[in-house]
């Protein structure tokens, strides 16, 4: 099978290469930046807004995997070049990278695919990849290439922010958890996720279809951050543990995000005259100020983004810790996992790497990249906890 992964530099792009090619697919690299080129034969250079570079690109090829990442702007611009493009060589299948999180980061119990959507989300990230969901099924419906759609939540595994990212802030001293880390974590090992791309490539009348997919078992996210702690020779349980009061939407959340994002909202903004907008802007800061001067200064900020220093939670002293966003205490306290059923009846999904073998193999990554950790950075750990 002739297969363009467009976003192929990107941490599961490049992933999704690897273990296609060494299935004895074809895989082709489609990234944008040019020095990717000069280490892999089978690549092409295309920026993913540009229709006429992506025809050339994905010319010859049967299917395409569309892994990108950037902004709202980018998230929702690529799909109509990228479709448009696919249609013009004659691909027959485009997998797309969506996320778990369109359900939200903590999911209601019950939470499946046909769950409803919607986008006033808390996070922009999530209502975009909603709106790009929407949006290639609205492509669909007018063109002739077949889409299906992935929704995998936690990817992990070698580079992944979940894995290096919680190692570098174990040697800077910034790492944490919430709740003692015991909420669900709905995990996939990359090589998982690869392994359900592919499947969702080939399989037979899938055509519009939605797939949550993620690890079989159910684990928390302390099962997946001690033993990363433990390689690293690094204690988890003085991992500093924080316990913030819920965050409730804010008003700008629920009401302006949702219409200031959709494409009415994007094609009227650029419309209004400048001074319009300052003066609305101003009137909106204004308001917010004083409902925060209102408020307290203790309480969480109203943007959503970070909460304000909390205090970590078990017995004896504790100093300032780490910032703690709101986006990480809603993962932690995810009560529900995701499930596997639709992606094993239609897809024949059945993850190939056990959750214990894909920490296992992170572990070892991190052991290579970072080595012992010096012992001021233990400590660093040892006086947040």
């Amino acid at each position: 099978m002739k297969v363009a992964v467009i976003g192929s530099s990107g941490f599961v792009g490049s992933h999704v290469l690897r273990v296609l090619r060494a299935g004895g697919d074809d895989a082709r690299a489609v990234v944008r930046n040019p020095r990717f080129a000069a280490t892999d034969e089978n690549c092409r250079i295309a920026d993913a807004l540009d229709v006429y570079a992506l025809r050339d690109a994905l010319a010859g090829c049967e299917c395409v995997v569309l892994s990108v990442l950037g902004t709202q702007e980018v998230i929702l611009g690529t799909l109509a070049p990228v479709y448009a493009a696919a249609q013009a060589v004659g691909i027959r299948r485009i997998a797309y990278i969506s996320t778990g999180v369109v359900h939200g980061q903590a999911p209601r119990a019950g939470t499946v695919e046909s769950s409803p959507l919607h986008v006033r989300h808390a996070f922009p990230y999530n209502n975009a990849k909603v709106r790009a969901e929407r949006k290639l099924l609205r492509l669909r419906a007018r063109g002739t290439v077949e889409v299906v759609m992935l929704r995998p939540t936690i990817v992990f595994g070698p580079r992944s922010r979940w894995v290096d990212g919680f190692a570098s802030a174990l040697h800077d001293g910034s790492a944490y958890v919430v709740d003692g880390g015991r909420g669900i974590c709905n995990t996939i090992y990359v090589d998982n996720l690869a392994h359900a791309i592919r499947l969702a490539l080939v399989a037979p009348n899938v055509d519009g279809e939605a797939f949550l997919v993620g690890d079989d078992e159910t684990v928390t996210w302390r099962d997946l951050w001690q033993p990363m702690a433990a390689a690293l020779a690094f204690d988890f349980q003085r991992v500093p543990s924080f316990s913030p009061p819920a965050v409730a939407p804010t008003f700008r959340q629920l009401y302006v995000e949702p219409i200031r994002t959709s494409e009415v909202g994007q094609s009227i903004i650029p419309r209004v005259p400048v001074h319009l907008k300052r003066a609305l802007k101003g009137t909106y800061r204004l308001a917010l100020r004083a409902r925060r001067s209102v408020a307290g200064s203790d309480r969480l900020r109203a943007s959503g983004e970070v909460v304000e220093r909390a205090e970590a939670v078990g017995p004896g002293p504790h100093l300032e810790g780490p910032a703690v966003t709101t986006e990480i205490v809603e993962l932690h306290r995810c009560e529900w996992k995701l499930p596997n059923d639709k992606a094993r009846r239609l897809l024949g999904y059945v993850p190939p790497v056990s959750f214990a073998e894909g920490v296992r193999r992170s572990a070892v990554w991190l052991q290579q990249q970072y080595g012992r950790p010096a012992p001021d950075a233990r400590e660093r750990v040892a006086v947040n906890a």
